[in-house]
């Protein structure tokens, strides 16, 4: 229904007092935003290859913590991008790695405030609560920007409330790579075990997540009982982590049916 001053096209966006200027700033940001076109409001870069981005947040843009959308920008092909913001937060925002020649990367890696980032409205992904059993605790395993979903399942009330204890293990190659969120994640009320691989001047731990399983360092009382685990990363360490845990008698669940442990197949970074 639209509103009854004749300005918004939907229901009451309170634009009765602009000035027609104003007006027509505010009515074109919304004809944009139905064509997916969201507007960047900050941007922060770490690395060479690491950076994040926030975008106004529609008011009809409906998603579920660990889920992902498809972005672009111009005639940029689309891709998946799991979203890092939670479902309550104002703004939507998408942690990205930069390819130097990639067709998608390469563009998106320059964008300032003010320009406009295309967003799927059609958010869909595995790493959900609800695609896992009842448990007790909730560890999520990732290897560089697959920690993506699990910042906004962070940022999500529900997995707080959910379980008793969240175990979080990320995984780089070098320390600045956890730049993005490790501030986040060690003033979380979480057990977070920050790993990184290939840096001499790292102190702390710098082996495989699959070893540190292997090894009992991690993990070494978990049950797929009181257990629920999820994972998100490169193709390999998915492939090995899964096959790891099923050995143990943890099963992988989906959107037709809950299991001990879900992973994102659709991360390919």
């Amino acid at each position: 229904m639209t509103c009854g001053c004749g300005r918004s096209p939907d229901s009451c966006r309170g634009w009765h007092a602009l000035s027609e200027e104003e007006y027509q700033i505010e009515y074109q940001k919304y004809l944009a935003e139905e064509q997916g076109q969201l507007t960047v409001t900050e941007v922060e870069h770490y690395t060479d290859s690491l950076f994040r981005f926030r975008l106004a947040k529609p008011a009809n843009f409906e998603f579920r913590a660990g889920e992902f959308t498809m972005v672009s920008i111009g005639d940029a092909p689309k891709r998946a991008y799991s979203i890092t913001s939670g479902p309550g937060d104002d703004f939507i925002e998408f942690y990205s790695i930069k390819v130097q020649d990639g067709p998608l990367t390469s563009k998106l890696q320059n964008i300032v405030p003010g320009d406009t980032v295309f967003v799927g409205n059609k958010p869909t992904g595995t790493l959900l609560i609800d695609n896992l059993t009842e448990g007790t605790d909730l560890w999520l395993l990732a290897t560089g920007t697959g920690i993506a979903p699990f910042i906004s399942l962070l940022r999500d009330p529900a997995t707080r409330q959910k379980y008793n204890r969240i175990h979080v293990v990320w995984s780089v190659r070098d320390q600045a790579e956890l730049l993005a969120y490790n501030d986040m994640l060690q003033e979380a009320d979480i057990d977070y075990t920050p790993v990184v691989t290939r840096d001499s001047e790292w102190t702390g731990l710098s082996t495989r997540i699959t070893n540190l399983i292997s090894d009992g360092v991690i993990m070494s009382k978990s049950t797929p009982d009181t257990d629920k685990v999820m994972l998100c990363g490169n193709m390999n360490f998915n492939i090995e982590i899964k096959a790891l845990l099923e050995q143990y008698d943890w099963t992988e669940g989906n959107k037709r049916e809950q299991g001990s442990f879900v992973l994102e197949k659709a991360f390919v970074g």
